[in-house]
């Protein structure tokens, strides 16, 4: 117990409980600062018409609400209700019909409509917009310049195949196809998707455990990394310049990017990996995530109920507490090229367990084959598909190439999900907070086990190797499945290539006398 919670692991425990205390109280701010807004008092009072102005914090979306053309998220400024103007930093969502689906991000609008609860979905009051709606500020040219990419982006996406429209869009920029408005200007054309082919790949995806694919996630920001942070080294550029860049380009990157808890939180965990980088320490990926959460929940403290950051913080913490062990294991009994990406599925996917049993009871058995399946394709889809957004409205013969080539890859996730995901259902688990709690506490017996395992082993062999030798060094050698399978190879052709060559002289020496009688 002592190697648990003795001196060297009182920072750690320091920081995990301040992290834990700060999600709480955030999670309480959180919620209470959402319900004392004066959007929220009126929808618990009931609906009424309104007139509000907020930003526009995400590019327009095709409708999830039958009736109506197109939805956006407001980040509000002030909110009107029966001639009382109030303050507010509260979040809405916006629909609205036809021509008034020309919300741009980054622009200031003031809208007026019906303000309603929200029927399903994130609990956000929804407004229902009848046609007064007008801009108060357009957005910058900046924002403009990213708009017009995206657009041309969202355009030759639609000429691929179904599969295409929908994951190309979705793994590259986060948006699906088949909730896009393609077109530049916002033109209200809908892809020609249909919408029972795009339900069934959303939950095979699902059920498969591949639906990080269909949204983006840190992986974006890590392959932007490594190639900028090699091409900075072989420079031999000092670490302020080399931190400047990639500040710089995880902003455009997360720019470009639909707006999103996953690509927020890989964002600021990447700014201060680089503010670390930038003072020559050592970038530590769970010191970052902790400080990471802190910040993020102390900033937006609404973040704590987002299911979405959640994930996203799970996946990292399983990988940076599990990753480096779990990979030399199977190392031992795997080639390293299916080893490492295996390791880096299971520690994810267990780290974010205990939210998708929240979300959904069940646990997806072939999930591990299905990343594994997928994962030579995810990086090479994810830079043909980043390279088609950037070329597209520059050369759109270019972008049209490169968004075949990232379709070619998301076939075979596509393939991997459909294949996987009517193979096998999800296995049944308690629901709710019961199943995760069940989750947490199978976690922490396996670690137990495990780690008490290993210190009986360790003793038993320090004790018969001191009794031989008198000495407590070395470690014990534990021939691996791969290498028996190799030895037993090259044995097998040793002993064959003997019989081979040995039979060889006889039958010379035979004709040989034969030839001479």
């Amino acid at each position: 117990m002592s190697t648990w919670f003795g001196p060297q692991k009182l920072p750690t425990l320091a920081v995990l409980a301040t992290v834990a205390l700060a999600a709480a109280l955030a999670a309480a701010v959180g919620h209470e600062s959402v319900r004392s807004g004066p959007a929220s008092r009126q929808i618990r009072q009931g609906k009424a018409m309104a007139e509000v102005r907020g930003k526009a914090v995400g590019p327009m979306s095709a409708s999830s609400r039958r009736g109506w053309d197109c939805q956006v998220e407001l980040r509000l400024q002030w909110v009107t209700v029966a001639g009382v103007r109030m303050p507010s930093d509260e979040r809405i969502v916006l629909f609205a019909r036809s021509r008034s689906c020309l919300l741009q991000q980054g622009g200031q609008y003031r809208a007026r409509g019906l303000l309603e609860p929200s029927a399903y979905g994130r609990p956000m009051p929804w407004l229902a917009v009848e046609g007064g709606l007008k801009e108060v500020r357009p957005p910058g040219p900046g924002r403009r310049l990213i708009a017009r990419m995206q657009n041309a982006f969202l355009e030759q996406a639609s000429r691929l195949d179904d599969q295409g429209r929908i994951l190309v869009p979705g793994l590259t920029m986060g948006i699906l196809g088949n909730q896009a408005l393609p077109g530049s200007g916002g033109s209200l054309s809908r892809p020609a998707v249909e919408p029972a082919y795009a339900a069934r790949l959303t939950q095979d995806f699902r059920a498969s455990g591949i639906l990080h694919l269909m949204a983006v996630s840190g992986g974006h920001f890590m392959i932007l990394a490594s190639l900028l942070v090699s091409i900075m080294r072989s420079l031999r550029s000092p670490p302020l310049l080399m931190a400047l860049v990639l500040s710089a380009a995880y902003l455009g990157l997360g720019m470009l990017m639909v707006p999103g808890d996953s690509v927020l939180r890989a964002q600021a965990m990447g700014l201060l990996s680089a503010l670390a980088l930038a003072v020559c320490r050592p970038a530590q990926s769970l010191n970052t995530l902790s400080w990471c959460v802190l910040l993020v929940l102390i900033l937006r403290p609404s973040m704590a109920s987002s299911f979405g950051f959640a994930l996203s913080c799970g996946a990292v913490l399983g990988i940076g507490l599990g990753n480096r062990r779990l990979t030399a294991l199977l190392e031992d009994h795997l080639p390293a090229l299916l080893a490492r990406p295996l390791a880096t599925t299971l520690c994810a996917q267990a780290g974010t367990l205990p939210v998708q049993v929240l979300m959904s009871p069940g646990l997806p058995l072939l999930a591990p084959l299905a990343n594994l399946l997928v994962t030579p394709v995810v990086d090479a889809a994810t830079v043909t598909g980043l390279l088609a957004l950037l070329t597209s409205w520059l050369w759109p013969p270019l972008g049209l190439l490169l968004a075949r080539l990232t379709s070619l890859g998301t076939g075979v996730m596509a393939f991997a999900a459909t294949w996987l995901g009517e193979a096998a259902a999800p296995a049944a688990w308690p629901s709710g907070p019961v199943g995760s709690a069940c989750l947490l506490g199978l976690g922490l017996m396996v670690v137990i086990d495990h780690r008490l395992v290993r210190l009986i082993r360790t003793r038993r062999w320090d004790r018969s190797w001191s009794a031989v030798a008198d000495e407590d060094s070395g470690v014990p050698f534990r021939p691996s499945a791969w290498g028996s399978i190799k030895v037993w190879l090259r044995q097998t052709y040793g002993l064959l290539a003997q019989l081979v060559f040995k039979k060889q002289p006889k039958l010379m020496s035979s004709d040989e006398g034969r030839f001479e009688s």
